[in-house]
């Protein structure tokens, strides 16, 4: 996905600290693997490191000098509307070729019209600028979120990044982790955001000017309730015509890195035949898709999963004529510490249900390994089409909490997913109820109703706003393996239609995401089309829960293990030794997983507890 770090410093002289910002920069090397370059001058440093997707990223940072000073921009990610920025560059008198690169656009466009066009840039960028003239550094995220961008404040200035590892690193910051942080790492509340005391995050649609003068933030976009005024059928074909328009816009000149992600769930097979079918369109080249599943995995049926993937993959991959490969996992592989360390490098936090997460980390990695550098993915199909349970149980629905809180609470995870092993002084320390209770109410005071609704209507409003503003996608796994993801579901103008679209019309024909699957009918097979949601799979095999067994037994044997503080030691012991409820029960298995994974962070970032 690259990535960037840079350093504002109205006091230092950077040029002297070149040696320090392209250490920072080099933290970012599994993001941007094709390359490195480092801009200083007095008062800013930027350093960049390089994912090549098609030959044409252009220089970056890209530096252009304007009346006698420096204006410098790196772009990371993959901003769409460059074509209509070209056309209005065109239009105020500055012509540019196809193929210039999107850095060089964006420059152009910000000396043409400030900070006025980043609202027209969709998909996943964020966009750094400084501008010598002014001595003011511009940060800008994507409307969506995708695209992280960190920042923090030294004792004279400012850093930020596009990963928390490269502000961590940097001498001046120590990893603290606060009640806050602990609450965003270890809860299903809300993603984790910058989780470490003094570190913060450009939010999504926003626009952040620092200078001398300090911060103004700006936000350019937001979710908006209207009423909607087609029919089913129109708003089926409007589904199906925006979809095909992202995929368009999504899919780049040069496909020969092109890969997709293909569980045989409605989500990934409507991306991956409406990109087959583009491919096909533009030059008849196949798509490569790619499916996990795990080597004698012994699948079970459970609330999560119904039936397995490869099967129904493989009837997509076969209806759309794709160059299908199937990446099969050993059950124990995802516990190798290699792969624990690496997901935890991925992610900078411990990972919440590792099993699943983690699957899908090894997965791309074959995928990256096998020449892929672009992924694209169902990614936000469940947000944007009801698909998830919470969206279609009215138990969750009407619970009055985060639903994704109330269905863990279902099962007894009375504080979230995960958290069963967390001692007394912990969740007093935590008031995890309480920090529910609030961020719910906050993100309530956010939505606007429409004049008419009734209850059922407004619940299902504060479901949708609730899935679209509070579960962003997490493409780190991606980038970890060096692959730029690209989610055409998850286009902010598709967005802010679903959010519209009536209830009854996304759950019409009695299954969950209706409307998606009638948008894509001629495009599939029908078992695909009537194959409920099935979650990732996870291993149960025998050896799985051995091998769990034997690294918890490791940490609680472990006298400095600084995860021990946290947890009720004596109740982790009896889990440690009763290995058929590690095998058989989820909620048991999330928690000594969270555990271990809690344990590895707080070590490997020498993270320090203030709670």
């Amino acid at each position: 996905m690259s990535g960037v770090f840079g350093w504002i410093d109205f006091t230092r002289d950077l040029v002297l600290d070149r040696p320090v910002v392209t250490m920072l920069t080099a933290t970012l090397a599994q993001r941007g693997p094709d390359g490195e370059a480092v801009w200083v001058s007095p008062r800013a440093a930027l350093g960049y490191r390089t994912l090549d997707v098609d030959g044409n990223v252009g220089r970056q940072p890209f530096v252009t000098e304007v009346d006698g000073s420096p204006v410098v921009v790196a772009v990371t990610g993959a901003p769409l509307g460059l074509e209509d920025l070209r056309q209005r560059l065109r239009s105020a008198g500055r012509g540019f070729a196809p193929e210039t690169p999107a850095v060089e656009l964006i420059s152009a466009a910000y000396q043409q019209w400030g900070v006025e066009f980043i609202p027209w840039l969709a998909g996943p960028f964020a966009v750094v600028v400084w501008d010598a003239r002014t001595e003011e550094l511009v940060l800008a995220r994507d409307q969506l979120a995708q695209q992280p961008l960190y920042y923090t404040h030294t004792s004279t200035g400012l850093i930020f990044a596009t990963e928390r590892k490269a502000l961590l690193a940097h001498p001046e910051v120590e990893a603290v982790l606060d009640v806050t942080g602990l609450r965003e790492a270890i809860s299903h509340a809300l993603p984790p955001g910058p989780l470490f005391k003094g570190l913060e995050s450009v939010k999504g649609a926003e626009i952040a000017r620092f200078s001398r003068a300090g911060w103004r933030k700006q936000t350019y976009w937001k979710l908006t309730s209207r009423p909607h005024e087609e029919d089913l059928d129109s708003t089926t074909a409007t589904v199906r015509r925006m979809l095909e328009d992202s995929i368009r816009e999504t899919l780049p000149a040069d496909t020969s890195k092109l890969v997709a992600t293909l569980s045989g769930g409605i989500d990934s097979s409507s991306v991956a035949a409406l990109a087959a079918a583009e491919l096909r369109r533009r030059s008849g080249d196949k798509l490569r898709t790619y499916t996990v599943d795990f080597k004698a995995s012994e699948f079970e049926a459970d609330v999560m999963r119904d039936t397995r993937d490869s099967p129904y993959a493989q009837a997509v991959a076969d209806r759309i004529d794709s160059v299908h490969n199937l990446v099969e996992l050993e059950s124990t592989d995802i516990l190798h510490p290699i792969i624990r360390q690496g997901m935890l490098r991925a992610k900078d936090a411990p990972t919440r249900i590792y099993d699943m997460e983690t699957s899908q980390y090894l997965f791309i990695q074959h995928a990256s390994a096998q020449g892929g550098r672009i992924v694209l993915t169902g990614g936000a199909g469940d947000q944007l089409f009801q698909g998830a349970r919470w969206s279609t149980d009215q138990g969750l629905v009407e619970s009055g909490t985060f639903p994704w809180i109330a269905l863990a609470q279902r099962f007894g995870a009375a504080n979230g997913f995960g958290t069963a092993l967390l001692n007394a002084d912990t969740l007093a320390a935590l008031e995890l109820p309480a920090y529910y209770a609030d961020e719910y109410q906050k993100a309530l005071g956010e939505i606007e109703y429409l004049p008419g609704e009734d209850e059922w209507q407004r619940n299902m409003r504060r479901v949708s706003y609730l899935v679209l503003t509070r579960g962003p996608l997490d493409s780190s796994v991606f980038a970890a393996a060096g692959l730029q993801t690209r989610a055409p579901i998850n286009y902010y103008k598709l967005v802010e239609y679903a959010y519209n679209i009536p209830a009854a019309y996304q759950h019409h024909g009695g299954i969950e995401k209706s409307l998606l699957r009638a948008a894509v009918a001629d495009l599939l097979p029908e078992e695909v089309l009537k194959r409920r949601q099935s979650a990732t799979p996870v291993s149960n095999h025998p050896s799985y829960a051995q091998r769990l067994q034997d690294e918890f037994r490791a940490i609680l044997a472990d006298p400095n293990a600084p995860v021990l503080p946290l947890i009720d030691v004596e109740a982790a012991r009896a889990l440690a030794e009763n290995a058929p409820r590690l095998a058989k029960d989820r909620l048991a298995r999330a928690a000594a997983e969270l555990t271990l994974q809690l344990n590895l962070w707080l070590h490997h970032y020498r993270v320090r507890l203030a709670l």
